[in-house]
């Protein structure tokens, strides 16, 4: 049943509001937060949650200080938010941890080592442990499971050790039982990163990555089934370029790859959402502007901005909506396409609110 806060329609900039999900400063809220504003006036679709500055060094402490501090700044963003929040983080285990142990939380093994184990309890007891640890923290989206297959020893992601394998139903396997053990707890899941990166040997944070002459259709195994069995509600893209799926687009930005071949072709429904278009694989090449109509009539539901891999900025999340709102009075982006959006992303909330 939807909460009563969840509106079925609302006015144009409430429904562009609803398609970001910002990163912001501080560990706890008052009203001269600019995240504050960004929920109030604007009526932001979530938040991701960050332990640290990651353009700073030494890194200071962003979000996180402590479980019970995380699960206070969590209840009072919800406290403040018409709509109800997601509230992200990226806790996949290893290298990619928000809630590490240096903040009192438990420590949680690499989606790699998990892997290595190939023990289907012993994955189910490390999903239990991180689900429970998000619940707590009143955290209801995890953007993961990584469901890149790992092409070669040295791809950027197999190094970092965030594949799980190499082995395409070894990740379906896992994969759905991490996903399986979220859900249970009405925490939402992100498969990431679509259409598939294990082979990418460039990092995206600096430059785009052309995988046209490594990647395989079967690395759209993992989606196909999970989308199959119904346990995919949210996917994330990659900024990857494939030119057997589209020439001229890295698949964040492109109608060929989520509209024709994530939606039309393999039946998903659910929620897209894009990596941080502020990574040098996006932002070196397009305009700010081109970039949020590219992804918006690609088919992106949300944009991720995490406003952490550059100097931080203030004015990023407002000056975004109004940028959206700017293509659609100018025509370049309907609003049939944003209301597409809104309607997932509150569908999507309804499961979990």
């Amino acid at each position: 049943m939807i909460s009563s806060k969840l509106k079925k329609s609302g006015p144009l900039q409430d429904m562009v509001g609803q398609m970001i999900l910002g990163g912001f400063k501080g560990k706890i809220i008052s009203e001269k937060c600019e995240v504050y504003d960004w929920i109030r006036s604007y009526n932001i679709g979530g938040v991701l949650l960050y332990d640290l500055e990651m353009t700073q060094s030494p890194p200071e402490k962003r979000n996180v200080e402590s479980p019970e501090q995380v699960k206070r700044l969590t209840e009072d963003l919800q406290n403040i938010a018409d709509t109800p929040l997601f509230i992200a983080v990226d806790q996949e285990g290893g290298i990619v941890n928000r809630l590490t142990p240096e903040y009192g939380f438990p420590e949680f093994p690499s989606w790699h080592e998990i892997g290595k184990l190939n023990d289907t309890e012993k994955t189910k007891a490390f999903s239990l442990l991180v689900s429970d640890t998000l619940r707590t923290c009143g955290i209801n989206l995890n953007l993961a499971p990584v469901l890149d297959i790992q092409k070669n020893s040295d791809s950027i992601i197999g190094k970092e050790g965030r594949c799980i394998s190499g082995d395409p139903e070894q990740i379906l396997k896992h994969s759905r039982t991490f996903i399986e053990e979220h859900q249970k707890k009405q925490i939402a899941c992100s498969g990431k990163h679509f259409p598939g990166q294990g082979s990418a040997l460039q990092d995206a944070h600096d430059e785009l990555t052309d995988i046209s002459d490594s990647w395989h259709r079967s690395e759209l195994y993992p989606y196909e089934e999970l989308i199959r069995s119904g346990h995919l509600k949210m996917i994330m893209t990659g900024h990857v370029l494939i030119r057997s799926l589209d020439k001229n687009y890295p698949a964040t930005l492109s109608k060929k790859i989520i509209n024709d071949l994530l939606r039309k072709k393999m039946g998903f429904d659910g929620v897209i959402i894009s990596d941080d278009p502020v990574m040098k694989a996006i932002s070196d090449h397009y305009s700010w502007e081109e970039t949020l109509e590219l992804m918006i009539n690609a088919g992106i539901d949300i944009i991720c901005l995490g406003n952490n891999l550059i100097p931080y900025r203030e004015n990023l999340i407002p000056n975004s909506i109004e940028t959206i709102i700017s293509l659609v009075d100018n025509g370049r982006v309907s609003s049939e396409r944003i209301e597409e959006s809104y309607r997932r992303i509150l569908n999507m909330k309804s499961m979990i609110v």
